[in-house]
């Protein structure tokens, strides 16, 4: 549905005008009315429209400085020119300023339809044109994923050699590496699927879940993730980008990198099977290669992990690894936890307008680097009633709201104690956050289904009157276009549909059980014109009003 003002001095002309596409067949718009180029300049500044139809010369501002205002403001909108007088000046005026039509007052009404469809037209061919673009870019990024595969795959295992590799490829491919830095090397495989996982498709989502989930756990470093076949894959890490020169691999910050790589492999691996019920083994090099030794390190690595078999699940091998102090490593990791728990709790982070997925996942990651930590009495109570506070402080804030909260008992989140296992309390506060999400799900759901019961308690009430989704809008608060989309999803008809739904329905009621004549009853359901009420009328019910009536008392009086 299209927005359209209709805007001349003349009172006449726009009423007439707004009935004419009112009552024309097809014309599927939200339509207004402007008196004055300045009352139509006062709507466009809180109201976006697809297409102004004004008079070219009017008292205080011209149609062609309000054409100016609207170009400003909104660029896609379609204007067209209506005017008594054929002056040649003001067309090309109105032709420069890219208005789409130029139409006399001395036409008929069929010029003025014919010109807002080809308004419609246009702005039809235009949002096309952008899906269509849209479309292609979409399947652009579609194949990108495919070409990084060949292009890294064939690098690793020397079927192409690294001086085909240029920079401008790496950016072509949207691969985030540097060309003129080394890189660490991960490689991997994915032990057992699940049973529920048979399908390709399934297990290639699954694969992709297992990157994201490196791409979080190594962040701030660059990685790229190729998947080799369908359980195993490649990860090629560099430090974050220097700001000056390129890092070479002696450099600090690469040291520091191979050390963090390393150490987070592990949580890694135990993120995969809590989280996606996949083990998975890894193999890492001990120090970065330059991009020509790519294929000699992949090598390496590979044969390392298929000597690793014998292991079991969830093996882990670093290349010529070494047995190295591992109180600086655990230290990093508290600091990543603490870090993780001070954004969980941080004051803006609360149920009332957190997302529900962000939450949880921070949680969930919390909980996973925890893990080796349960032991250590200080560093655990110190994290547990860090969020077990701020969730207390949630379910003190949603108060007597929450018809989910029965199931949260406020002892058990204060106390660790109370559960049989540290691990068990920990997992009672993730529960709780869920059950507050849930609190909060409902509570918007009843909320959005009050907000159509308002609209459809004032639609019935007030037939008559002007029932506009600006209008709607103003009385719950809501933007015109959100609002009506809501009531779509929620309804599953149009708005504008349910009010000519009502109308009908008042109007069948009066035709057959009054005695008012039918102008007055258009008036009173709230058609403009008694002519658009017979037409609706009989395109529903099959019959005009007065057929209707005369039908509906033959059979009142036969019985």
């Amino acid at each position: 549905m299209y927005r359209l003002l209709v805007v001349d001095d003349e009172p006449i002309i726009v009423d007439g005008i707004y009935r004419l596409l009112q009552e024309e067949e097809g014309l599927e718009l939200d339509l207004y009315r402007a008196y004055s180029g300045d009352e139509a300049l006062e709507k466009l500044s809180w109201m976006r429209f697809d297409i102004v139809l004004s008079d070219i010369r009017m008292p205080g501002m011209s149609g062609l400085e309000l054409q100016g205002h609207i170009t400003d403001r909104w660029p896609a909108c379609k204007v067209i020119f209506l005017t008594g007088h054929p002056d040649f000046e003001y067309v090309q005026a109105a032709l420069r300023g890219k208005s789409i039509d130029y139409i006399l007052k001395t036409e008929s009404d069929e010029e003025v339809v014919a010109s807002v469809r080809k308004a419609m037209d246009a702005l039809k061919a235009e949002s096309q044109n952008a899906r269509f673009l849209d479309k292609a870019a979409e399947q652009l990024q579609l194949a990108i994923p495919t070409l990084q595969r060949d292009y890294l795959q064939g690098l690793c295992e020397g079927t192409k050699t690294w001086s085909s590799l240029k920079p401008e490829l790496l950016k072509e491919l949207h691969i985030p590496l540097r060309f003129q830095e080394p890189l660490l090397v991960v490689i991997g495989r994915v032990d057992r699927w699940p049973d529920s996982i048979s399908k390709a498709s399934d297990k290639a989502l699954m694969m992709f879940a297992i990157h994201n989930i490196a791409k979080e756990y190594f962040m701030p470093c660059s990685i790229q993730a190729v998947n080799t076949d369908y359980n195993r894959f490649i990860w090629l890490l560099q430090p974050e980008a220097s700001p000056v020169s390129p890092l070479p691999a002696a450099d600090p910050s690469w040291i520091r990198t191979i050390r963090f790589v390393h150490g987070t492999l592990e949580r890694i691996q135990a993120a995969s099977l809590q989280l996606l019920k996949v083990p998975i083994s890894v193999a890492a090099g001990k120090s970065a290669v330059e991009w020509k030794d790519l294929s000699s390190c992949y090598d390496k690595l590979r044969k390392g992990l298929s000597r690793g078999l014998g292991i079991g699940q969830g093996t882990m091998i670093i290349e010529d690894q070494q047995t190295e102090e591992s109180a600086r490593e655990n230290e990093m990791q508290k600091q990543t936890i603490r870090h993780l728990v001070k954004k969980l709790t941080a004051s803006d982070f609360h149920f009332e307008n957190v997302d529900k997925e962000e939450f949880m996942k921070l949680i969930l990651d919390i909980s996973v680097r925890l893990e080796p930590f349960y032991e250590e009495t200080d560093f655990f109570l110190e994290l547990y009633y860090a969020v077990a506070a701020h969730l207390l402080s949630q379910v003190n804030r949603w108060g007597d709201r929450g018809t989910q909260l029965k199931e949260v008992h406020l002892d058990k989140i204060a106390n660790y104690q109370l559960h049989a296992t540290r691990r068990e309390a920990f997992q009672y506060l993730i529960q709780a956050a869920l059950q507050l999400f849930e609190s909060r799900d409902s509570e918007k759901t009843e909320h959005t289904r009050q907000v159509v019961e308002t609209i459809n308690r004032y639609v019935e009430e007030h037939l008559d009157k002007d029932l506009s989704l600006t209008t709607l809008s103003e009385i719950i608060y809501l933007n015109p276009y959100y609002m009506s989309r809501l009531y779509k999803q929620i309804t599953g008809i149009n708005l504008s549909e349910y009010i000519t739904e009502a109308r009908l329905k008042k109007a069948k009621k009066l035709v057959t059980e009054s005695q008012m004549k039918m102008h007055e009853i258009a008036r009173q359901v709230g058609f403009e014109s008694p002519a658009y009420f017979t037409r609706i009328f009989k395109k529903n019910m099959g019959r005009t009003p007065q057929e209707y009536r005369e039908l509906s008392r033959t059979r009142r009086s036969g019985m």
